[in-house]
């Protein structure tokens, strides 16, 4: 029996969504939601979902469905996990899991409550680089960590905004929420959870209401520090990448339109810088002002599939919302230490 979605949400992510499952043998789209009827229509036409629901609500009635994956706006990822959870369904759900740490709360208690499995997109974990980077870590290869780096610097224009304004619109848009948590989460995933957070954002460049420009350290367990430099205005768009700095040698993953890359070099296994540009110059891909990067679809299959298997083997998810919850919680100590010009301490 194959295990059945229904999309709650048919806006930019849908697609890739929807394409990863396709990748699955086991896994259908059935059914789409969205309060824009032709935008869902569409997406069902573009890929033969056959049914087609002008609420959440009726989408949840729908007893063939297995799990809802929710696609909509941060801020209303609570009040669909609420309603799935009390219809019975299980929920995968678009990072950010929420546009705050007490909805993400909220969702875990509730899913909990219900009996339901509560899973979120991080797909950058299922990537092999991802899974590289790790490793490198935790082998030992690179020796002590004394430093990351995370940068983010997208290009996105005002069209992007205008077509959602939610993306610009605080707290669940902004470059931190948006864009940097995916390699934010990458790197706790990687080195740990940072002991406190300093940061500084700005609206710099976008007529936006939420941040388009942060920056930040993060001090890690060991002495390490992490530097974050995030934006939604880079001209031109540059690779968002995850540096990890060790004593013996050094390991980076970068992306450019869903492609993860990975390079390493440590006393061991030294390997040439130039080799690095190579890779970067290989996969960088210009792109339309108007177009932001769209994520290849097998790391999200794999994320999917681990999710399939969690409901189907009674265990929680590799990216459960525990899991998921950590880089929300680092991009709130961000913004609460931007606010109020000091240090946050992360519990």
């Amino acid at each position: 029996m194959p295990f059945r979605f229904g999309l709650i949400g048919a806006g930019a992510v849908a697609d890739t969504h929807v394409l990863a499952m396709r990748v699955l043998p086991d896994v259908q789209a059935v059914a789409v939601a969205d309060v824009n009827q032709a935008r869902a229509r569409a997406l069902a036409e573009r890929h033969g979902i056959p049914e087609v629901y002008e609420s959440a609500d009726a989408l949840l009635a729908n007893s063939h469905v297995d799990a809802v994956d929710i696609l909509t706006p941060h801020d209303l990822h609570l009040h669909a996990v609420r309603a799935a959870a009390k219809a019975g369904k299980h929920v995968l759900v678009e990072k950010a899991m929420a546009h705050t740490v007490a909805a993400a709360d909220e969702m875990i208690e509730v899913c909990r409550a219900r009996g339901v499995t509560l899973g979120v997109i991080f797909q950058n974990r299922f990537s092999a680089a991802g899974c590289a980077l790790r490793q490198a870590v935790e082998s030992g290869s690179l020796g002590h960590i004394f430093l990351a780096s995370v940068s983010v610097k997208v290009q996105r224009s005002a069209e992007y905004y205008r077509r959602a304004p939610w993306r610009g619109q605080r707290p669940g848009g902004g470059v931190l929420m948006i864009n940097a948590i995916h390699t934010l989460d990458l790197l706790q995933w990687v080195v740990g959870m940072p002991k406190r957070v300093l940061g500084r954002k700005a609206t710099a460049v976008h007529s936006i209401d939420a941040e388009d420009l942060a920056v930040g350290l993060l001090e890690l367990d060991g002495a390490g520090t992490a530097v974050l430099q995030a934006t939604t205005a880079a001209i031109p768009e540059i690779p968002p990448e995850l540096e990890i700095h060790g004593d013996r040698g050094t390991a980076a993953v970068f992306d450019s339109r869903g492609y993860l890359g990975f390079w390493s070099s440590t006393l061991d296994q030294p390997r040439p810088l130039p080799e690095r540009w190579s890779l970067y110059a290989s996969h960088f891909h210009e792109q339309e002002a108007t177009i932001p990067t769209q994520a290849s679809p097998e790391p999200h299959a794999e994320n999917i599939r681990d999710f399939v298997a969690a409901v189907r083997e009674c265990r929680p998810p590799m990216v459960d919302g525990a899991e998921a919850r950590k880089a929300l919680v680092i991009v709130d100590a961000l913004r609460r230490s931007a606010q109020r010009n000091a240090w946050v301490e992360i519990a």
